[in-house]
């Protein structure tokens, strides 16, 4: 498993030359990265809860929950590993609901017994640390490509504030070495791009349910969607 160094090291060897900036720089760049990577290829969390009798459950426990990032695909209830059918519950039988102290995952038609557990599917921040990362080995190259394009975007705006009009020969190389960088910037990030299969900024379409509220063409809820569990 790659740890945080390999991709600092990775971004080291991408991006060779008399480098002004420092291994922060670069672990900046890394962490940028991967939240990139994130939003382009979430993070699948399997959680599982014991019941407590209660309909409310506080999604602050849920181990690796982002406010503001974070969605439930779906939710399994109740969980028996032994049944070959898992029982994944509608859409419409949970709902995120906000209380003053924060959100719950509410059970609208079921009150799991303490013996019971329920199994949620969420999506998280993907982790790059000095004891490991969770990005798929499949896409570290690209993901360390990306790095070291947000790297080199580092030392284009570097450059690019370092011109010194004063001393017209080390303007001019400094808005060379600008450009140049910028260059390269783009080059490491198409790759990326293309890796993820991404095309003019468009992220592919993710596999993840939503809970969508929408009205049918009446106006009204649907029969079997009621607005009033959404």
């Amino acid at each position: 498993m790659s740890i945080r160094q390999d991709y600092v090291d990775a971004v080291g060897q991408l991006v060779q030359g008399g480098i002004p900036l420092a291994d922060a720089d670069k672990t900046l760049a890394v962490n940028m990265a991967v939240k990139m990577y994130s939003k382009n290829k979430p993070l699948r969390i399997i959680e599982d809860f014991n019941g407590d009798g209660g309909f409310d459950y506080a999604i602050n426990t849920f181990v690796a929950w982002l406010d503001g990032f974070s969605v439930i695909g779906q939710v399994e209830y109740p969980v028996d590993d032994d049944d070959p059918d898992p029982a994944i519950i509608d859409d419409d039988e949970w709902i995120i609901y906000e209380k003053p102290d924060g959100k719950y995952l509410r059970f609208v038609n079921d009150s799991p017994a303490a013996t019971e557990s329920f199994r949620v599917t969420y999506t998280g921040l993907h982790t790059c640390d000095e004891t490991g990362c969770t990005i798929s080995a499949f896409d570290e190259e690209a993901v360390q490509a990306l790095a070291a394009a947000n790297f080199c975007e580092m030392l284009a705006t570097y450059y690019a504030q370092a011109n010194d009009s004063t001393i017209n020969a080390d303007s001019v190389e400094h808005k060379s070495r600008a450009s140049e960088y910028a260059a390269r910037a783009r080059a490491l990030r198409n790759i990326y791009l293309t890796h993820m299969g991404i095309q003019d900024g468009k992220t592919k379409p993710a596999s993840v349910t939503y809970d969508q509220d929408s009205r049918a063409s009446w106006g009204g809820s649907r029969i079997t969607h009621n607005q009033r569990h959404r």
